[in-house]
């Protein structure tokens, strides 16, 4: 939400306007020309040299109107704010940080760097996002380690070695407790679990899991059913988790981030699997196209690759997401495919996601699937619309109900966009932020 201060204002026009004046002459249309830092202000002062007692807070920008605002934070695109007055919503764990703004004028581009600290002066390792990055502790060595010690039906962890041990020898109701640290390798999660006794991977957000490449294998594999994960991070892999035939997972306040494709995959007919209060973030830095944030089922182009046939749909049904933080996803923020059905999309928040227009990559939500009921979700900035219903088979994209979701912003295009032949589809009615309104087909009650 933005905030107006009419005396912070009208100064930092007067600035603008001064050093417009001063650069006009002199600045290439091309160049970058530097701004003075007291442009960027937060919480009712001046940004530059500040201490943020608190790691949440509002980015604000005195930039004229019909500009085009960028927002970066320690290097890392946040988003754009194209409606005056411009902000961004930042979040940052303690230490020194920087903020970038920057815009395109009648001079060229507009822009500065704005350095910040957060609780203390200590500094801290860059973000690579708008969310806060684990600080590694524990051993990466991938040499053998001395055996997990065993309490219980508890497994303790504390290097890549005995993760990798205690995976391979996870049994039904055991939990797998994951020491602060970097735990670097494709870790795969192969064993079953059982409705009554499932297998838990458990840790805090500086558990960290990562391949130590974006282009490189998933940070977690789970080929096994009955797995609870739990609160840990995975960060910096070709893909985040990937589940492969792992019915009724729960995936529970884990981060999932800077992966090269996708954050979380849902495939191989993974059933009755919950997502939820998550966060997903940064995806598709290698591969925009394919950076979605949470991904359920297979195209039909992959159904021979994934399922074995081209006439084999990969029934990855009844999923739900729920209560998610959805981030800064290339590609969609959650994509459903054909061949799936009957899952659940309620209280996720979505922010600048669905933003490169790659493989039409332009929406918070693509829904392909069948009897999924969309409920309750919010947010900010796409490319085009918040929510979009395609008919990618004729008698997929059916039957699915949109009600009460919010539009707070940065949507040009419709709320619910839904393609012709996606029979069946019903949206609430009520008021939305959306540029073009609440969707192209008639609401219901």
């Amino acid at each position: 939400m933005h905030t107006r201060n009419q005396t912070r204002s009208s100064l930092f026009r007067a600035v603008l306007v001064v050093a417009a004046v001063a650069l006009s002459a002199t600045a290439l249309p091309t160049m970058a020309t530097a701004l003075s830092p007291a442009v960027v202000s937060a919480e009712g002062a001046a940004l530059a040299g500040s201490i943020q007692q608190d790691g949440d807070f509002t980015v604000n920008v005195a930039a004229p109107d019909g500009a085009k605002v960028k927002f970066k934070l320690d290097g890392a695109y946040l988003g754009q704010d194209a409606s005056a007055p411009y902000s961004w919503s930042v979040h940052a764990d303690r230490g020194a940080h920087t903020v970038n703004v920057r815009w395109e004028g009648d001079a060229g581009r507009q822009e500065v760097d704005v350095a910040f600290t957060v609780g203390a002066s200590t500094p801290s390792s860059p973000l690579p996002s708008a969310t806060p990055r684990p600080s590694p502790t524990a051993s990466t060595s991938p040499t053998p380690g001395p055996t997990p010690p065993v309490s219980g039906n508890s497994v303790a962890v504390s290097s890549t070695a005995q993760l990798t041990a205690a995976l391979k020898a996870a049994k039904p109701g055991q939990t797998i407790a994951l020491a602060d640290g970097t735990y670097t390798g494709a870790f795969i999660a192969a064993a079953a679990g059982t409705t009554s006794q499932p297998i838990t991977l458990t840790g805090s957000r500086r558990a960290v899991l990562t391949t130590g490449k974006v282009s490189s294998e998933y940070g977690l594999h789970v080929t096994g059913t009955y797995w609870n994960l739990t609160g840990f991070s995975v960060t910096t892999a070709a893909k985040g988790i990937v589940l492969d035939g792992a019915s009724h997972t729960i995936i529970d306040g884990v981060d999932v981030g800077n992966t090269g494709a996708e954050a979380v995959h849902v495939r191989k007919n993974s059933v009755s699997v919950i997502v939820r209060n998550s966060t997903v973030h940064d995806t598709g830095r290698v591969q925009a196209a394919y950076g979605e944030g949470i991904y359920i089922g297979s195209a039909k182009s992959n159904w021979s690759s994934v399922m074995g046939s081209p006439s084999s749909p990969d029934r990855s049904d009844y999923v739900q997401i729920l209560d998610n933080t959805i981030v800064n996803t290339t590609a969609e923020g959650i994509d459903i495919k054909e061949g799936t059905t009957g899952g659940v999309v309620s209280g996720n928040v979505f922010t600048n996601a669905g933003y490169s227009g790659e493989n039409y990559g332009d929406s918070w939500m693509d829904v392909k699937g069948n009897g999924y009921r969309i409920t309750g979700n919010s947010g900010s900035t796409t490319l085009l619309d918040a929510f979009q219903v395609h008919v990618a088979i004729v008698g997929w994209g059916r039957d699915n109900i949109f009600r009460g979701n919010l539009v707070r912003g940065g949507v040009p295009g419709f709320e619910v966009s839904v393609q012709s032949g996606a029979v069946g589809t019903v949206v609430g009615c009520g008021p939305t932020a959306a540029g073009r309104g609440l969707s192209n087909i008639a609401c219901t009650p």
